[in-house]
């Protein structure tokens, strides 16, 4: 093309591999160019360039806009090469721009991906609409992609997605408080579940509540106290689908290296019993104390405790079970009581203490208080005949609590773990997860399993699941979710507002990248980090994004792009409150009404049917 071409802006003064270092015109009089009655600005970060090479085009998006260092001299001479005041700019010899190669487009096709890299002299030129129309036309053609809003630098273009992209290559959300990342998830459920991909399936952990509210129509909501007014399904997770370390830090705590080995083994033979008694028996020399096999924990208990509590007519090696007193008072495994037996003389006589007492009463104390305890009922009484009996005999087994999570005729699921206590989350998400991929993964040459209908997993709050330098269920399982998931159709969406805390490993998966404004130094620095390809520049973008926007990278959006993402239909719970209105309003709020506050708390629930008031703080119905 002639270099009187209103696009040309420049030419290629270095590449070091997709990185390319251009020269600006110097007859350039302005940096707001009209071409067919548009305006275009030159120098944009963020901005798309054109290099024509035959009857091919690079593109090319710009990381970084500068001037070369102006020369040695006096100060005046200095200020006078960097503010200009005469008409002609004194800076146009030294401008340079950094552009990244990202794409190749021949003729209508566009391609990720670079063949050929430019060289020295070659031309750069704007990107008009009609580029931006052939860049963004790769979508039109193909099926599997959605539109989530608009691209923020060119108006009227949709911003479409691969839904592969992101599914099978695992995805990353991050953004401030109020970025928008709770509108931006909720937005790609509900073009998920608008009906173009019938057969979609994801599950959405929710640890604040929030999408219920966004989604409930199109979901099946789980949570521990539901209402099943409006379709909601307890929240059941069985205790033997735990692994034998997470059960027993969860219910005993720390033990010495012996008496877990020992509990480990009581555990194993129990199971070993129980598994007899399943629909289809796995084989025994499969069954290891972490196998999903349903046992019954009371029973486990209440002979720990038994052993603890027993006493002897000899002591030393004499110590035989027919020489054990029998118990003044037979307890009761189902209610968690004890056996008393006649309490053991502090002298050198009968009845002796149990000389091989493993002195866990304290360990014993702790599990009995879980097992009684309301907020763990969900785990350790699940009902729906998941909870074992003393035999270990289930009315319904993993396949059903599946079946129930995500078998269900709705796209979305919705694992409300608001209401679970904090100590336990990431041990209780971790198994959820776990149950479901291993179920996908045996199942993956039937019509359910992951490869016949891939399954997303979107994780809020992430930073709090598989935190950088920490070990634990969920971390184990969603580590190896994003190393394995892709091969066996379970994609990752991990949404955060600290990506600094986030396992740099798992972040590290994430082909796509969604950042939406961030103001944190830190955040940027790991976001940059792990931006793909060699766009790292665009992360200075980030704290001036505007509420709403984000930055795609990745196989998500094969073009690094701005898009603005649309409003969702329905809110999240979590949206910002609606200010100055709601301090606008006239009358404050009765005082009354933090006796039903109380009320909520007490039963763990924020329905404002909890409890009724009646006169100034009196309580009339409890939880």
């Amino acid at each position: 093309m002639p270099l009187t071409d209103p696009t040309f802006i420049g030419q290629v003064a270095s590449v070091t591999g997709a990185v390319v270092r251009v020269r600006l015109r110097e007859d350039m009089p302005s940096t707001l160019v009209m071409i067919g009655g548009e305006s275009y600005r030159v120098g944009q970060i963020g901005g798309f360039f054109r290099v024509p090479l035959g009857y091919a085009n690079l593109y090319a998006v710009c990381t970084q806009i500068g001037a070369d260092a102006a020369p040695h001299g006096s100060a005046d001479e200095v200020l006078g090469t960097i503010l200009e005041t005469d008409g002609q700019s004194r800076l146009s010899g030294f401008r340079w721009m950094t552009i990244v190669l990202f794409g190749e487009g021949l003729g209508s096709e566009f391609e990720r991906g670079v063949g050929q890299y430019p060289t020295v002299g070659d031309e750069v030129h704007l990107v008009t609409n009609d580029d931006l129309q052939v860049i963004y036309g790769w979508a039109k053609a193909r099926k599997g992609t959605i539109s989530i809003g608009q691209i923020a630098a060119a108006s009227g273009i949709s911003a479409d997605i691969s839904v592969a992209g992101l599914v099978s290559r695992h995805s990353a959300v991050v953004g401030s408080t109020g970025a928008g990342k709770s509108n931006l998830v909720t937005v790609l459920m509900e073009t998920v579940s608008d009906g173009s991909l019938p057969n979609a399936r994801a599950i959405v952990v929710d640890p604040h509540g929030e999408y219920a509210s966004a989604l409930g129509d199109r979901a099946r909501v789980f949570r521990i106290r539901p209402n099943e007014q409006i379709g909601e399904r307890p929240l059941r997770v069985p205790f033997w689908a735990l692994p034998f370390s997470e059960l027993q830090l969860l219910t005993l705590g720390g033990l010495q290296p012996n008496h877990e080995a020992t509990i480990r083994d009581l555990v194993l033979d129990m199971k070993a019993a129980a598994a007899e008694r399943l629909t289809t028996p796995p084989p025994p020399e499969t069954l290891t104390a972490d196998s999903p096999v349903p046992f019954s924990i009371k029973r486990l208990w209440y002979e720990l405790d038994q052993f603890e509590r027993m006493t002897f007519r000899t002591t030393g090696n004499q110590q035989t079970a027919d020489q054990a007193y029998e118990p003044e008072a037979v307890g009761d495994a189902c209610e968690l009581r004890s056996d008393r037996y006649p309490s053991a003389s502090p002298y050198n006589e009968a009845p002796y203490k149990n000389q091989r007492k493993r002195n866990v009463e304290r360990h014993l104390e702790l599990m009995r208080s879980r097992l009684k305890d309301a907020r763990y009922s969900f785990l350790f009484s699940p009902g729906g005949g998941l909870e074992p009996n003393l035999e270990g005999e289930i009315d319904h087994d993993l396949d059903d609590l599946v079946r129930e999570w995500v078998g269900h005729d709705r796209p979305i699921t919705i694992f409300d773990v608001s209401g679970l206590p904090s100590e336990v989350l990431p041990t209780i998400v971790g198994t959820m997860l776990r149950v479901v991929y291993d179920i996908l993964f045996w199942a993956q040459d039937l019509p359910i399993g992951g490869r016949q209908q891939p399954l997303l997993v979107v994780l809020d709050e992430a930073h709090r699941f598989v935190p950088e330098g920490k070990d634990s269920s969920a971390h184990r399982t969603l580590s190896m979710i994003a190393k394995e998931g892709r091969k066996y159709g379970t994609g990752l969406m991990l949404v955060s507002q600290r990506p600094s805390e986030i396992d740099s490993a798992v972040l590290s998966q994430c082909g796509s990248l969604i950042a939406m404004r961030l103001t944190n130094l830190s955040d940027r620095s790991k976001v940059s980090a792990a931006v793909p390809d060699d766009l790292g520049g665009l992360v200075e973008q980030l704290p001036s994004l505007r509420t709403g926007e984000g930055i795609f990278l990745g196989e998500v959006m094969p073009i690094p792009s701005r898009v603005r993402v649309r409003k969702a239909r329905h809110k999240p719970v979590g949206d910002n409150p609606k200010l100055p209105d709601a301090w606008q309003v006239a009358e404050r709020p009765d005082g009354a009404l933090y006796a039903q506050a109380l009320a909520n708390w007490r039963a763990q629930s924020t329905s404002a049917d909890v409890g009724t008031v009646e006169g100034e703080g009196e309580e009339v119905a409890d939880a």
